[in-house]
């Protein structure tokens, strides 16, 4: 779960305009990757890309490794590289809503940190994936830390007037004031890797490295010493490869439709 490696090849052009999704992790856009007809890789300090077609349509499929810094100091990065134009935020999250269910696909109508509302998704992108994806309108709470616990899941939900349909992250936030800053539309989904009452295997809070992204030396390193982690690690990876193909097909639906 560690940040994008050191860079390897220079930018190409690309049309102008092109559509980029972005992710934090690496799984999280798999599936989409491997959809895809890749021209070239690109690789950065603060991101990681793949660029080429997908169904006909051109698109950058990156990832900026986790976490509220990296997400926005990569999502910058690539935003100053490629000429964007629209841009697709996927991932996966966590359950707020108690009816939520494992692989629930869910689409912001609003995106929420530290208690305030950050530049709203783009209504046409919104309407479209409702349509055309199913995709659940839901509010998306980003937190500068995961939220581990049913208990910690409770707090954060308990503070949205209305018992709306909720989901917490860590990275929408700040992919959301990239996008805003360069006058980006911007539509997020995410599918349901865990829900209200379930805690994560870990506290993966206390395993992060020096740039607040979620070292997966110290997680191997943890399973090594309890062992009685390993089934619990094993089913959240499957979790997150399952989350990757259901977002990976709404993307696909969502670039068959065109532009909103």
């Amino acid at each position: 779960m560690s940040g994008p490696a050191p860079a390897t090849l220079g930018p190409e052009p690309i049309a102008c305009g092109t559509v980029a999704v972005l992710a934090a992790l690496r799984r999280e856009i798999a599936t989409l990757e491997a959809s895809m007809t890749i021209s070239r890789r690109c690789s950065t300090g603060g991101f990681r890309a793949s660029v080429g077609r997908l169904d006909g349509t051109e698109v950058i499929v990156a990832c900026t490794g986790d976490g509220r810094e990296n997400a926005a100091r990569g999502a910058q990065a690539l935003l100053d590289r490629f000429p964007v134009g629209r841009l697709i935020v996927v991932g996966v999250a966590g359950g707020l809503s108690p009816k939520l269910r494992i692989g629930s696909l869910l689409v912001a109508r609003e995106v929420v940190e530290d208690g305030r509302s950050v530049p709203a998704p783009d209504a046409g992108w919104l309407q479209r994936a409702r349509r055309d994806t199913g995709a659940t309108p839901a509010i998306f709470v980003s937190t500068r830390n995961m939220l581990c616990t049913p208990h910690d899941k409770a707090d954060a939900y308990s503070s949205l007037a209305g018992g709306p349909v909720a989901a917490v992250d860590l990275e929408t936030a700040s992919y959301a004031r990239a996008a805003s800053l360069r006058g980006l539309p911007y539509v997020a989904l995410r599918a349901i890797s865990d829900t209200a009452e379930e805690s994560l295997p870990l506290d993966f809070n206390t395993l992060r490295d020096r740039t607040g992204a979620v070292d997966s030396r110290r997680v191997a390193l943890r399973a090594l010493t309890r062992p009685r982690l390993l089934p619990s690690l094993w089913d959240w990876r499957r979790r997150v490869s399952f989350c990757s193909e259901k977002l990976a097909r709404a993307v696909q639906t969502l670039l068959a439709g065109g532009t909103p």
